[in-house]
Parts: C-alpha cells; structure tokens; sequence
C-alpha cells in the first residue's frame, strides 16, 4: 500500500529527538476560536471525484509542552502508546466534512513554514467494530490526520488522511502513511466568521 508522506514533516510538527518550533510558533499568540471552510475532493477508490464542503474548527492549539510529550510517547513507546497519549488529549477542535458528524481534532497545531503558515489536525481514528472482528488491514490505521498550507492570500490547500499509520523513521522523520492510496485533497481553505 502507498505511504502518503505529507510534506516534510519534521519541520512542522516534531522529530524522534524533539520537537522543532520557532519562536513565531508560539501557539500562545494565536486568536481562539478560528474556524475555515474548504472543499475536499476524494482522488482515487469509488468515490473519485466526490466532492465535499469541509470545516475545521479550533478551539485551542496545543502547548510545545504537550507535542514534546506527544513526540517522546511515540520514539519512546510507539504507535499504540501515542494512541493512547491522543486518545486522553483535550479535545481541540472539530472537523465537518458535508452534512456528516462533527470528529474531534485532539491535537492542532500552527507554525509558520518556508512555503506559508501550516495548519495541522490529529485525532484518534474511531473503528467500528466490524473492522477489528473481521482483522481488516484498515484497523491497524488509527488516526486521523488534516494538513492545510496557506499561501501570502491567506488561501489553503492541503491533504486530509482519515486512515493514517505515524511514527518515526530510521533518520527520525515522522512518516504519515494513509491506507488508501492517496489522501484526499482540501482545497480553497478560507477563514470563515464565527458567529
């Protein structure tokens, strides 16, 4: 099955050793709450070429504190422990894809990036029953990852991966692997006004 590497990774989130920031990451000087509408475009399986209006909402970001812990859980422990980790994790935020039910966004973080500011979402994957009893491949597969980069017009775009695999490489990269062969497409990402 096909990794889906979501940029590069290491420079907008946390490596095997420690998290990266800058000093304009500081997530303490963002506005809350913020919300972004988009639309989301399926790219391969049966529903290539669906499309969907999407919102994401922020109800807090997470503290360089919380992700040091988060990265240390991972090197240290692995995938199964990080679940746990981000299962016990303060809900958010939210993300609304069409008409379906609001999924809770564990982590959310923001940092400035070389090609724009980077908005990042991870939550915990709910499985339903069947695929755990069934031993589908998809259960291995237990978060779910957003990732949307805006340009100087504050316009973004990015990759929404529901069934994704994390960890750390052999050089300490976080690796982001979807199960589906590509992730699906945000696109035309604006801030919207929170009434």
């Amino acid at each position: 099955m096909k990794k889906g590497l979501v940029l590069f990774v290491t420079l907008t989130l946390m490596t095997a050793g420690a998290p990266v920031f800058a000093a304009e990451d500081s997530q303490e000087d963002q506005p809350i709450p913020q919300r972004y509408r988009g639309r989301m475009a399926a790219m391969s399986g049966p529903s290539s070429g669906a499309t969907a209006f999407l919102i994401f909402h922020v109800d807090r970001f997470a503290t360089d504190a919380e992700v040091q812990v988060l990265a240390q859980t991972l090197g240290e422990q692995g995938e199964e422990a990080l679940l746990k980790a981000v299962s016990a994790t303060e809900v958010a935020g939210w993300l609304k894809v069409g008409d379906g039910l609001r999924y809770h966004l564990r982590v959310i973080r923001t940092m400035e990036t070389p090609q724009g500011r980077m908005l990042i979402g991870i939550t915990d994957r709910p499985i339903q029953f069947g695929e755990i009893a069934r031993s589908r491949r998809s259960a291995q597969y237990t978060f779910g990852w957003v990732q949307i980069l805006f340009d100087e017009d504050g316009k973004g775009e990015g990759n929404m991966i529901p069934t994704a695999k994390i960890n750390f490489n052999e050089d300490g990269v976080l690796e982001v692997e979807s199960f589906h062969t590509q992730p699906y497409r945000i696109l035309k990402v604006l801030p919207e006004k929170i009434k």
